[in-house]
């Protein structure tokens, strides 16, 4: 399975108007036109929004070697690209009981689950937070501090969390402190297709206003709409869903804001992705 490279959202920067040239001796203005619609097409592409890439977790139960799950990574669920388990800051299993333990990930596609009591468990991890900048050379991994003239500089924070398995449990209840956070407010393993599902998104831990979109696997994506619902969240950072097909579901939400030094890159980005079963 491919890996992609991160691409997080960029934003519009006004690009610089192109030096004076030289012209041909009889070609002058059909050379001259030709190079600066080469100059503003660079120009325009270099600043142009790219498509957002997040990460999520699958989970694949009732397999012979046991359940596992898989940290896909891209924009596409569920399947698209992986993120490596070097460019994950920490993954760690809520028991059903609420008690808490941290995995250890090996250079492998799918990780195993540990055997964990009866009921749903919650799988949690972060993405190492990582820079992106446009520059003349194209994507580059690094600040404004490396490549002080970049057209746009981001820096992304993301986060993911999975329900896995059924039963009682208290393990989705629990908040994690993510940057960008969303939390369930009723257990997702104990709904239908059908049931409402309510969710609050917190950003630095406070209620956030945005869209809140979910997509489940097989849902026809025609490259405008990739979501199957999109909605509001309410002024306590709550959103009302009603996921209607049986099977995998993600809820995903995307965030920016102001980097507190602009001499370093100028946004923050914030992707949160919850995924869950259908019944």
């Amino acid at each position: 399975m491919r890996s992609i490279e991160e691409h997080p959202v960029h934003h519009l920067e006004r690009g610089r108007e192109a030096a004076g040239r030289p012209r041909c001796p009889g070609r002058g203005p059909r050379v001259a036109l030709g190079l600066g619609a080469l100059v503003g097409l660079a120009v325009l592409l270099a600043g142009a929004p790219a498509l957002a890439h997040y990460p999520w977790i699958t989970v694949h139960a009732g397999e012979p070697q046991g359940a596992s799950f898989r940290i896909g990574f891209g924009h596409a669920f569920p399947a698209d690209g992986q993120l490596p388990a070097d460019r994950l800051e920490g993954v760690r299993l809520v028991q059903p009981d609420g008690s808490v333990r941290a995995l250890e990930l090996e250079a492998r596609d799918d990780h195993s689950l540990p055997d964990a009591a009866p009921g749903a468990i919650l799988i949690v991890a972060e993405q190492k937070p990582a820079y992106w900048s446009r520059t003349h050379e194209g994507g580059r991994r690094a600040s404004r501090e490396r490549y002080p003239e970049a057209f746009s500089c981001s820096q992304s924070a993301n986060s993911m969390k999975a329900i896995a398995g059924q039963g009682p449990g208290v393990a989705w209840q629990h908040r994690q402190g993510q940057l960008l956070e969303v939390v369930p407010l009723v257990d997702p393993a104990a709904l239908r297709a059908g049931d409402p599902l309510s969710v609050q998104v917190l950003l630095h831990g406070e209620p956030w206003a945005g869209e809140v979109r979910a997509t489940h696997a097989g849902y026809p994506r025609d490259g405008e709409n990739d979501y199957a619902l999109t909605v509001r969240t309410d002024a306590d950072g709550v959103a009302r869903l009603v996921p209607a097909e049986s099977g995998d579901w993600l809820v995903h939400a995307h965030a920016t804001e102001d980097y507190p030094d602009p001499a370093v890159c100028d946004r923050r980005s914030y992707s949160s992705t919850l995924t869950f079963t259908l019944r």
